[in-house]
């Protein structure tokens, strides 16, 4: 039977993988060994033979056993460490010495972690090149700007896509700078003294956590502190918010009164409405901003699990086989899927440039401008524009005329009006932002300028 829309619909398979019971099991049993291995190194347990237990790894902890084992327990730990000294034949007696549960969950999390990141780095490194091409690309290509969802000043499609760019190019530097707060583990018992190990705990602690190639905590309670957990959720939480962002532009732009960009739509196969067979819906771009907002929220039970009672308690247990398991996944999910609408935009050029020109008062920022540079105040300057703005919404009158007919026509001709007015050449240093984005990007990534 299946509940969670996750195990079918959203997420990649080798992602999902990451967070499958078998693979978390292996991790949980890497986190014993490296912790023994560590032990018999500082003198803390006697020479053994931790082979039996590296062998296991090979065809993995047995799950039914475990499960088994559980319902009379009632403790998921103690029936993995009793399951995993079953199929050892107890061949090494020290099995969890001087551990409790969460040194083991909480350092196997950060191995899973491990293996996520290298996901999630490759996932904005294509990201940023896909929104590379396109800056490249549309660098110099006009369009209107637009603020309060009203026609502004122009820029160019470049420009735009410059911004989130420039969004995504700080995701990887905070993922860069917060990587090792994430992937680090500890082995200092149940209360954080490591009191069962003695004198060598802190070398314990540390040399395991190095061998699994993690960085080890040094003052916590039980748990591997969660402010970790809420700092990484949260950042995800803002990468999906950049996903959003894009994904309404791209379905604000493709709505048909403006038609300036739409996503691929497979004209032989692919429907758009049950009900009115003519629709092409940007669903791809609706379905990143849906799973972005699922995302996010998933922060929120972090925090609030983050606050247990003396060195721990329970209360963040239960929630986080949702909130780190689902935001990994579907972080790359949206990420890639972005990744896809971006390659395969379809950017209507010819309709920036239709819905530009037919709004002349797109260039009332330069009129403005001109007019000030001209000698009158600015606030003058500003409302004498506005006046020609209103007398233009309400009449017939062409933009031009109406200029020629205010104090324009006595302090321009017709030639500089005319140049003044033409919304192409009032797209300032669109051009060069790109441009400079461009190389920013490539430094970050480390490809040559």
């Amino acid at each position: 039977m299946t509940i969670s829309p996750i195990e079918e619909r959203y997420g990649r398979p080798a992602v999902k993988s990451i967070f499958e019971q078998s693979h978390r099991l292996n991790c949980m049993l890497q986190v014993e060994i490296a912790v023994a291995d560590a032990q018999i190194k500082n003198g803390v347990i006697p020479q053994g033979n931790t082979g039996p237990l590296k062998d296991i790894l090979k065809d993995g902890v047995n799950e039914e056993r475990m499960k088994e084992i559980e319902k009379e327990t009632k403790h998921d730990i103690m029936a993995f460490i009793r399951t995993v000294e079953e199929q050892s034949n107890n061949a090494f007696k020290f099995l969890h010495f001087g551990l409790t549960s969460n040194d083991v969950i909480d350092t196997a999390t950060a191995l899973q972690m491990k293996d996520y990141f290298v996901y999630l780095m490759n996932d904005l490194n294509e990201i940023q090149v896909a929104l590379s091409h396109l800056v490249e690309k549309y660098k110099k290509t006009p369009m209107l700007g637009r603020t309060h969802g009203q026609h502004a000043s122009p820029i160019t499609f470049g420009l735009k896509i410059a911004t989130y760019l420039s969004e995504f190019n700080r995701h990887t530097e905070r993922m860069r700078e917060l990587k090792g707060r994430i992937l680090t583990g500890k082995a200092l018992g149940p209360v954080g003294t490591g009191a069962a190990m003695g004198r060598n705990a802190l070398k314990v602690n540390r040399d395991a956590m190095a061998s699994l190639g993690l960085n080890y905590e040094i003052a916590t309670g039980q748990l591997v502190d969660r402010d970790r957990y809420v700092e990484f959720l949260q950042a995800l939480g803002n990468i999906a918010m950049t996903c959003e962002k894009i994904g309404t532009e791209i379905r604000n732009l493709q709505r048909p009164e403006i038609f300036e960009v739409m996503e691929y739509f497979e004209s032989e196969t692919q429907v758009g409405s049950s009900s009115m067979p003519s629709k092409r819906n940007p669903i791809e771009s609706e379905n990143v901003c849906s799973l972005a907002r699922m995302i996010r929220s998933f922060a929120v039970p972090e925090m609030e699990g983050a606050i247990t009672w003396h060195e721990r308690d329970l209360t963040n247990s239960a929630l986080e086989r949702f909130t780190l398991p689902y935001s990994c996944i579907l972080t790359d999910f949206i990420l890639t899927k972005l990744t896809k609408i971006l390659r395969t935009l379809y950017v209507n050029v010819e309709k920036m440039m239709e819905n530009l020109l037919s709004s002349p008062l797109c260039v009332s920022e330069n009129l403005t401008a001109q007019l000030t540079l001209k000698g009158i105040g600015r606030t003058e300057a500003h409302e004498l524009v506005r006046l020609v703005s209103m007398k233009f919404y309400e009449g017939n009158e062409n933009l031009h005329d109406i200029l020629m007919q205010s104090r324009f026509g006595n302090l321009f001709d017709e030639e500089e009006l005319s140049r003044m007015s033409n919304p192409l050449g009032f797209i300032g240093s669109s051009s060069e932002i790109c441009g400079l984005m461009l190389k920013n990007t490539k430094e970050l990534l480390g490809e040559p300028s």
